[in-house]
C-alpha cells in the first residue's frame, strides 16, 4: 500500500479499486465495476494510447502515470493535456518522484502523488510543498537571466528589438 502525497501532506493511499491497463480496458460502459483507473507507462506511451484515453476518459475516476525516471517531462505533459482535455478526476504521479518537483507536477495538473515506503521515509512531509514562487530553476527567486535589462535600441533600428518570450 502507498503513501499518498497531496496539499494536505501524506496519508495512506485510499484508493482500493486496483488499476487497470489501458489497453485491457473494455469499450463497453455497461461492463464498468465501479470507479475505474488506468495504469499509464510513459516509456511505452504513444499517439494511438492517447486516442484510447480520450475516448475512455468519462469513466475513470483516476488515472495514474509512471514516471519512468526523475526526467520524465512525458509523464508531466500528459499530466497538462489531460487537465486541457477537461479530465476533472484524480491524476497520479508514481515512481520516480521527486520532492523537489511537487510544486510543477501541482501546476501541470497531477492531483497527487504515490509514495512507496523508501520514498516516504527519504522524502519526510516537510519537503513536499506547494512553493508559490517557484521558479524553473528551482530556487524560488527570478534566474539571473531574466534579471538582465532589456537591449539599448540601436538609433539606426526602425523599430527597437521584441522583448524576450520570459519578460
Amino acid at each position: 500500500m502507498g503513501i499518498i502525497v497531496t496539499d494536505r501532506g501524506l496519508r495512506p493511499d485510499d484508493w482500493k479499486n486496483g488499476y487497470i491497463p489501458l489497453a485491457a480496458l473494455s469499450d463497453s460502459p455497461g461492463a464498468d465495476i465501479g470507479p475505474l483507473a488506468v495504469e499509464i507507462d510513459t516509456r511505452s506511451f504513444c499517439a494511438r494510447q492517447w486516442h484510447r484515453l480520450l475516448q475512455v476518459m468519462p469513466r475513470l475516476a483516476l488515472v495514474r502515470i509512471r514516471l519512468a525516471s526523475f526526467g520524465d517531462a512525458v509523464a508531466f505533459e500528459l499530466a497538462r493535456r489531460l487537465r486541457e482535455a477537461g479530465f476533472m478526476g484524480r491524476i497520479r504521479a508514481h515512481g520516480a518522484v521527486l520532492a523537489r518537483q511537487y510544486t510543477l507536477a501541482r501546476r501541470v495538473g497531477f492531483s497527487e502523488i504515490e509514495l512507496n515506503a523508501l520514498q516516504a521515509r527519504l522524502q519526510p512531509p516537510e519537503h513536499w510543498q506547494d512553493v508559490a514562487l517557484w521558479m524553473p530553476d528551482g530556487l524560488g527567486h527570478t534566474p539571473a537571466f531574466a534579471q538582465l535589462p532589456p537591449p539599448a535600441a540601436d538609433p539606426g533600428q526602425a523599430n527597437p528589438p521584441a522583448p524576450p518570450r520570459w519578460a
